[in-house]
Order: C-alpha cells, then sequence, then structure tokens
C-alpha cells in the first residue's frame, strides 16, 4: 500500500523567514506521523514552480525527513477571465482551488491513499496509522470538521451550473456539509472513478470555476454525498490551523456533538456570529441555496 503526505505550497525567495509556518508542519508530520511509521507516507510538496533549488534544499535540511517537490505550474497557467467576487480571491487563489479539486488526482494516482496538510497546519496528535485503518473498515474520506460554503456567489452559482450541465440532485447533494479541507484524509481510487472524474472535470475545468471562485471543499462535499459517501470524523486528532487561529480537536465525544455534520462551521464562528450570519441571511438571501437559507 502506498500512501502519501502532500500540500500545494508557496514559494518565498529571498524571505526564508516565511518557511517557519511550512517547517514547523513537516515537523509535526515527522513527529506525530512517519517517526511511527514502519514504512513512512512518502511526502510531497506542490508548488507553482517559485521554489528554488536552493529553498528547496534549504526546507530539507530543516525538515527532520525528506521532502519530494514537484512543480505543478503548468496549471497555473494565466486565463483572459473577467473575475467576479472579492479581489482577495486573486488568480492564482483561484487555480488553487482548481488543483486541489481535480488535478491532484492525476498528480498522486500512483497512490492508495493520501493525507492533505496544508502548509499552515501544525499537528499535536494523530493516529499514524490512519491510511491502515481506513482500509482495514473501508472508509473512503476523513476530515476533522464539516464545514458549510458561506461564499455567496459560489452559492448563487454553482447550484445552477449543475442544475444545467449534470443530472446531479443539487436539492439533496447541495446540503452544506462540506468537509474541511485543510487537512483531510482520502482514497485516491475514488476520485479517480470514471463518473466522478468525469464531473469534477466538467466542474473543475469550467470558465464559472474560475471566475466565480468554486472551492475544493464544497465540490468534494457534493460529490461524496452524490455517491452516498459518508464523510468520516477522525477519531483521534488535534491540529492548530495557524492562518485562521482554528484549533480542531476530534475524540468521540466531540465528534458525536460540535464536530458533527448538523454544526458545520465557518471560520472562527461563534454563536453571536452565528446569529448575526442568520439575520444577515433573512434580510438579504433569495437564493435558497444559500447556508442560511
Amino acid at each position: 500500500m502506498k500512501n502519501a503526505i502532500f500540500a500545494l505550497t508557496r514559494g518565498y525567495p529571498n524571505q526564508k523567514n516565511l518557511y517557519k509556518d511550512l517547517l514547523q508542519r513537516n515537523r509535526s508530520i515527522f513527529e506525530h506521523i512517519n517517526k511511527k511509521r514502519a514504512i513512512p507516507a512518502t511526502l510531497i510538496l506542490f508548488h507553482e514552480g517559485n521554489i528554488s533549488e536552493k529553498d528547496q534544499s534549504y526546507i530539507n535540511s530543516e525538515s527532520p525527513e525528506p521532502l519530494k517537490f514537484i512543480d505543478v505550474s503548468k496549471y497555473f497557467k494565466g486565463q483572459e477571465l473577467e473575475l467576479k467576487g472579492e479581489s482577495k480571491f486573486s488568480l492564482s487563489y483561484r487555480n488553487m482551488c482548481r488543483f486541489n479539486m481535480y488535478h491532484i488526482w492525476d498528480e498522486v494516482s500512483e497512490y492508495d491513499y493520501i493525507l492533505r496538510v496544508d502548509e499552515d497546519i501544525e499537528i499535536n496528535d494523530f493516529d499514524p496509522f490512519v491510511f491502515e485503518k481506513m482500509k482495514e473498515k473501508n472508509q473512503i474520506y476523513l476530515t476533522g470538521r464539516f464545514t458549510k460554503e458561506t461564499h455567496r456567489l459560489t452559492n448563487k452559482t454553482l447550484p445552477y451550473f449543475l442544475i444545467e450541465n449534470t443530472d446531479l440532485d443539487v436539492d439533496k447533494i447541495y446540503n452544506h456539509q462540506n468537509p474541511y479541507t485543510n487537512l483531510y484524509a482520502s482514497s485516491v481510487k475514488f476520485w479517480n472513478n470514471k463518473e466522478i472524474k468525469s464531473l469534477l472535470k466538467k466542474i473543475a475545468l469550467s470558465d464559472e470555476q474560475i471566475i466565480n471562485r468554486w472551492g475544493d471543499h464544497t465540490v468534494q462535499g457534493l460529490l461524496l454525498n452524490h455517491k452516498k459517501i459518508k464523510i468520516n470524523l477522525f477519531p483521534k486528532l488535534i491540529y492548530r490551523h495557524t492562518s485562521h487561529d482554528l484549533i480542531i480537536k476530534n475524540n468521540l465525544i466531540r465528534n458525536l456533538t460540535l464536530n458533527s455534520k448538523y454544526n458545520p462551521v465557518a471560520t472562527n464562528e461563534n454563536l453571536l456570529v452565528k446569529l448575526k450570519l442568520w439575520i444577515k441571511g433573512k434580510i438579504i438571501s433569495t437564493n435558497k441555496y444559500d447556508f442560511d437559507s
């Protein structure tokens, strides 16, 4: 069984100090996963061609185990499209969503299971034998939390694209019970299934995906729902999502309560924020696919 742990990461030419989070991520993976495995998972860092060989050497020298760097800049070519929505979602960000939605499955096709751990993740507790247990239990997908799609432009455009271009039961599968994808484990075979790959291609390689900034978490969620695949929660997990100052914890009690699919979260959401979003949605939302409808 071949397993890999990956991230799509950024390069910081002449700014080695900005690799701090990535290096901490690498150390936490070694400490809580590969150090305890007889056969370590392959570590892969995908990048847009902006991590020089010098920087690759630096990252490897500061990490407890070697990493494999793969240039995927071919997927990040400029498109002459008029982008909609918030300016903070750059073309590069939208291409990142496309990569994690679609291209990744070609890049990891030689592996049986993968674990995505983004560069801004620090693992504090983890089951190092998660791949073996997924195979034993015939599990396709594991995540730390469920999340809803709060991006209104996505909710305004993606469901209607699906209605017009696919035979998916959108009312049933577009349910805002999506996996939190900065850290998840999955079977690779599922995503390279002919039907799923065809649907992913239709969604991810559409101009609309770039124009409207459709994210990988929602697309993964609706396709898992379509195939009636259970989105399982990690039974044992603690990690910090440093860029959002968020700590995810998984155990039996939390998975039945706070982490359940009936309590999908948005980043840094508390009860007051939930109430404000609900009121705002009732006032301004006329779209039945919005998260607060």
